[in-house]
């Protein structure tokens, strides 16, 4: 479990109480970013700022419910994306980086997803429990193993491997696509695809050794995984140091890769976000104004103490 992890629980366990301070501390922390991202995918400032209110207020209802293996900023964005997409389906066409708005990336003739297979024959409703028991439990192995891919490639500083690893699962370019962005020979960007596979496997193969790993070959299983863990998004200080220009040459570069090239449309809010905090373009009024309405609309869900 990381610090993070252990941060969040300790907030969620103060907001189970009934502790208002520590919800509003919550707001406070994601409110702007969030509310960035809405306004990225949304016309109408207006929307963006209900389509916000009710995602915290989505959070609280469920908060005693709530098991939270993300870290906590990844969980609200990742109902927001739920909120976005229930109001606006016929609009909700872009993917979650804007290269893949360049690169359409065609799902025709991917293998099928190894965890949506099912029998011929019509199988019992305990076979079900037990099948997305076994989802869950495969889900968060091959999350797991991901994530030690990504930490591995920033502890030894690869970050030239990070970039093909993410243009390839977060992204789901096809390897051409990738060398030519790049600069590199396709070859090269196979061989790297292949040894990500492999630990990847390995990683799995170890957690469930009498498994079966064919839903580990799915590039769409780990589109959706990286994209839900957001597992190579820079962390938020890191952002900060990159807008202050204080990040070692390798790193400065990569998070530039991250938000311009990649053009993840979370980091790219929460950096929006910081920007803002620091310049006086921000209408801190209006931002209060929207603070208070989400107060006041979850405040009433919390738990008394």
């Amino acid at each position: 479990m990381t610090d993070s992890t252990q941060s969040d629980n300790s907030i969620l366990d103060a907001i189970r109480q009934g502790d208002a301070k520590a919800w509003a501390q919550v707001i406070d922390e994601y409110q702007g970013r969030l509310l960035r991202f809405a306004q990225s995918r949304v016309s109408q400032h207006a929307d963006a700022e209900d389509i916000v209110q009710e995602t915290f207020a989505s959070f609280i209802r469920a908060v005693d419910k709530l098991q939270v293996e993300v870290s906590l900023e990844t969980y609200l964005f990742g109902i927001l994306r739920k909120e976005i997409a229930n109001r606006f389906r016929t609009r909700w066409a872009k993917g979650v980086c804007l290269i893949q708005d360049i690169y359409h990336s065609d799902s025709e003739g991917m293998p099928a997803e190894g965890l949506d297979l099912l029998p011929d024959t019509g199988p019992s409703v305990s076979w079900y429990v037990c099948r997305d028991e076994q989802q869950q439990v495969q889900r968060r192995v091959l999350g797991q193993a991901l994530e030690h891919l990504v930490t591995t490639f920033k502890e030894a500083s690869r970050l030239r491997d990070l970039k093909i690893a993410e243009l390839l699962f977060y992204c789901r370019l096809p390897n051409q696509e990738v060398a030519k962005l790049l600069g590199l020979d396709e070859r090269l960007v196979r061989v790297a695809k292949h040894r990500c596979l492999k630990r990847v496997r390995q990683d799995v193969l170890e957690s469930l050794p009498s498994g079966d790993l064919s839903f580990a070959c799915s590039e769409g299983l780990l589109t959706e995984i990286w994209e839900m863990q957001r597992l190579s998004c820079p962390k938020r200080s890191t952002l900060g140091a990159f807008l202050l220009e204080t990040l070692p040459p390798q790193w400065f570069d990569y998070v530039d890769f991250h938000l311009t090239v990649v053009g993840c449309h979370f980091c790219r809010a929460s950096f929006k976000d910081l920007q803002e905090q620091q310049g006086t373009d921000g209408d801190l009024s209006l931002e209060e104004a929207l603070r208070l309405r989400i107060m006041n609309s979850t405040v009433g869900f919390l738990s008394p103490p």
